[in-house]
């Protein structure tokens, strides 16, 4: 479980913290940007076995296709899903790459349903650059960061099929996420052992989900006492 914390702190800090950058850039009129907003939908559609399948070629020493491009900038290839210093790096990499879209996509819906009214008045207030961000952007679509994270948080604790696809859970125990390390329980045999730490997983996610939860009601409960005063 202390990998797969590591790997949801990781992955999902940083899905969220490039998806709200994207979705500040795509906050906007302009007709490339509609363009865009099709092409970065892409990943979300790729089903995780052909994306793990991708970046295994791609992270491939010899064949592949980064350190052929690290060669031919003068830098070092590196093993990066066959070395225990840098496998877990390697699938975050691909998952962030997946996923981050997804977040973007969430978080611009969530912009674009800011109140033209609200951005005119900050405008003519003179309300700009990080202080419009935090006072206006993240309160207003507050809950939808909240939702985005939670589907992101509950997506990353049972991760498998990318991480299994790319390194099946090693070198080592380098990758071996709590869904993975379930599964070579398995294979083991060890069925009873098995479904506990799979029960486990359920009860870490359902705990999520009830701690997200309470606090929107709890967010939203304070909203309405606000609004009525």
């Amino acid at each position: 479980m202390r990998l797969t914390l590591v790997w949801c702190l990781c992955v999902v800090s940083i899905q969220m913290v490039l998806g709200f950058m994207f979705a500040m850039m795509l906050d906007t009129r302009a007709r490339v940007v509609g363009l865009l907003r099709t092409l970065i939908v892409i990943p979300v559609f790729i089903s995780p076995i052909a994306m793990g399948l991708t970046w295994q070629f791609m992270f491939e020493p010899v064949t592949g296709v980064i350190n052929y491009f690290l060669e031919l900038l003068g830098l070092p290839g590196g093993t990066w899903h066959t070395s225990t210093d840098t496998a877990l790096m390697a699938v975050m990499i691909a998952d962030i790459w997946q996923w981050t879209p997804f977040v973007t996509l969430i978080l611009l819906a969530g912009m674009q349903g800011i109140s033209p009214e609200v951005i005119e008045a900050a405008r003519l207030d003179r309300v700009r650059g990080w202080k419009y961000i935090t006072k206006i952007v993240i309160p207003l679509i507050w809950p939808v960061v909240m939702v985005v994270l939670l589907l992101r948080l509950v997506d990353s604790i049972r991760i498998f099929d990318l991480v299994f696809v790319i390194t099946r859970g090693g070198p080592g125990t380098a990758t071996l996420v709590a869904s993975v390390y379930d599964y070579t329980i398995f294979q083991a045999g060890r069925l009873g052992v098995m479904a506990a730490y799979g029960f486990l997983i359920l009860i870490v996610i359902n705990l999520v989900v009830i701690l997200f939860l309470r606090l929107l009601y709890r967010q939203e409960k304070e909203a309405r006492q606000v609004q009525k005063a």
